[in-house]
Formats: C-alpha cells, structure tokens, sequence
C-alpha cells in the first residue's frame, strides 16, 4: 500500500518557490479540474436549493509578494485561495463562496461541506505527491507518453483525465502522480503487446460520461465569463450578439449546424457526435478568451480557460473573426 505523505506549509511553499509561474499555475488548474469533476460526479448540493456553477483558484494565494493576477474573495471579504460559485435555483442569486462559509451563507448542511473539504484535502494531498516527485528530480515522462500517442494507445480515449493531464503537465514539464504513472505504462505495455481491443459497452459509457463532464465544465467556464461581463454593464442586447457571435465563431468550417445547448443531450449522441460537440464547446470558450484576455480582472479566469485548451490540445490561435471583432467593440464601448 502506498504511504501518504501530507507536506507541511513550509514544505510546501519550499518547492513551490523552486516552480516557474507556468507550473504554479498549472498545478492550480490540476486543483480546480479535479474539484469541478467531484461537483459533477458526487452531487453535493442535489439536496439543496443551490447549484454549482464553477470554481476559481488562485494558484498565487501563498505568494502575495509577487501575485500575477487578481485576488479572490468570499461575500464576506476574505481572501481566498479556492472560490466557489453558487447559484440559488429559486431566486437566480450568485454567491461567491470559501468552503467555511457554505453552512453559514448559503445554508448547505454542515455534513455536506465536510465532505467537500474532505474532497479538497484529498486532491490537496494528490499534489503533495507531485511535489515530492518534482523534489526528488522526477519529470514528466515525455518520451513514454510520446510513444503511447504515436502508437494510438489513447485512441477514442481522449477525455480521460490521464490524457487530459499529461497534456497538461508536459507542457510545464511536471511529474505525474504515481497512479497515473502506473497506468501510463500499463497502457505503454498494452500498446506494444497489440492488445489494444475493440471499445467495451462499459468503456464507451464512461468515456461518453468524460466527455459530458468536460462539457460542463467548459460551459461553466464561459458563464462566468458572461457573468462578469453583466457585471462590466453590458446591456442585454450587447450580450446576446456576444453569445451569438461565440456560437458562429465555434461553428465555422463545420457542415452542420447541430449545437448542443445543455448537456443532457451529449447522453443519446454517439461518441463521435458527442466528441464533435466538445470541439465546439471548445472553440467557444476560445472566442471568450479572445474576447476577456485584456480585462485585468479576468486573468485568472483566461489563466484556467487557458489551461483547459491546452488539456484538450486546443491551440490557441488569433482571429481577425468578424463577430470577434464586434465584441470587442461593444466590450470597449
């Protein structure tokens, strides 16, 4: 069984000097995406009048001397390091919350909140791993990963979290986790037996639910960011040609139509529809960035949108888009 190993703060911070900005921050991207997967899959607030929209780390909480971006805080006024986004399915009211104000702002079960900071000292304890990985010369493992790939061993399995995150650390140059290192190399072996076999109904099921997951993240990403452009006084108008301009730019080139607008309906597509509808969603969330990368008090939010491309092997790339351009205009009016 695998020893557990909680760093200290000092520790922690010991190592974390040692990480250049893009490892901070993609390590602070790794927190977010596992907390938003638990939302997804554990249903912590079914029971209760609120929703999830979203999550906000600030990977510079610990380094207020040399913050790259803006703080966060709760409605309270304390700065925090993870904020959540809660939407009241009753009254449309936003809370932007820390996990110790859940049961005394928002009324959510003292047991419930227990168990999303049980889920947060998880993954906090999952990164400690990777620290001491970093610490003792570990990198990421770019050959073994290479030859995976170059032999389709991640074929039609392209929203694991696996793959999403070796995508992620590679290009920081970060080690994976023991656990996900096991399971890259077993996959390595797989590959080079040729034992690579036909999808199961099981494996497609939780392939498709991968795929809705990230769906809904990605669509919680860019509700945020029409939140705050509410919140920057756009009228209603101004708003609707932005989210109509966001779904053209994401459907260019493409010979159909077809737009998914929630995610139950990613459940009846099959996997390639359905991984046709994350691509959109995808080119979506980059006209946002686009849009959002010069308003300083969105850098954080571009910071992570910009890390979820980089997941999914989106580049980034500059358009000269029409409805791009509108929206840039209507955002400096």
């Amino acid at each position: 069984m695998e020893k557990i190993i909680a760093l200290t703060h000092q520790q922690r911070e010991e190592i974390l000097r040692q990480l250049t900005a893009a490892q901070v921050e993609a390590l602070g991207d790794f927190t977010r995406y596992a907390m938003l997967s638990r939302f997804h899959t554990r249903h912590y607030l079914d029971q209760t009048d609120w929703q999830f929209e979203g999550m906000v780390v600030d990977p510079w909480y610990r380094r207020s001397h040399d913050h790259r971006g803006e703080n966060l805080y709760c409605d309270c006024g304390r700065r925090l390091k993870n904020q959540f986004i809660l939407r009241s399915r009753s009254t449309g009211r936003r809370l932007f919350l820390g996990i110790s104000h859940f049961q005394q702002h928002a009324s959510i079960p003292a047991k419930v909140a227990r168990e999303i900071q049980q889920g947060i000292n998880e993954i906090n304890l999952y990164m400690d791993s990777i620290l001491l990985e970093y610490r003792a010369g570990q990198r990421f493992p770019g050959q073994l990963f290479q030859e995976v790939v170059d032999q389709q061993g991640f074929k039609h399995r392209e929203s694991t979290l696996l793959y999403q995150r070796c995508n992620l650390f590679k290009e920081v140059d970060l080690p994976l986790h023991q656990q996900d290192m096991a399971e890259l190399r077993a996959l390595y072996q797989q590959v080079q037996a040729g034992q690579r076999q036909r999808l199961t109904k099981a494996e497609i099921r939780e392939i498709l639910a991968g795929i809705v997951d990230d769906w809904r993240q990605i669509d919680q990403q860019i509700s945020s960011f029409n939140y705050d452009l509410r919140q920057m006084g756009l009228g209603v108008q101004a708003l609707h040609r932005i989210k109509s301009n966001a779904v053209n730019y994401a459907l260019q080139r493409r010979k159909s139509r077809f737009f998914v607008s929630e995610y139950k309906q990613l459940l009846g597509l099959t996997l390639t529809k359905a991984r046709s509808q994350l691509a959109i969603k995808l080119r979506q969330l980059s006209f946002y960035l686009q849009l959002m990368t010069t308003v300083p008090t969105a850098r954080i939010k571009c910071m992570q949108a910009q890390q979820t491309l980089l997941a999914h092997q989106v580049k980034l790339t500059k358009s000269h888009f029409f409805g791009l351009e509108e929206a840039k205009r209507l955002l400096n009016n």
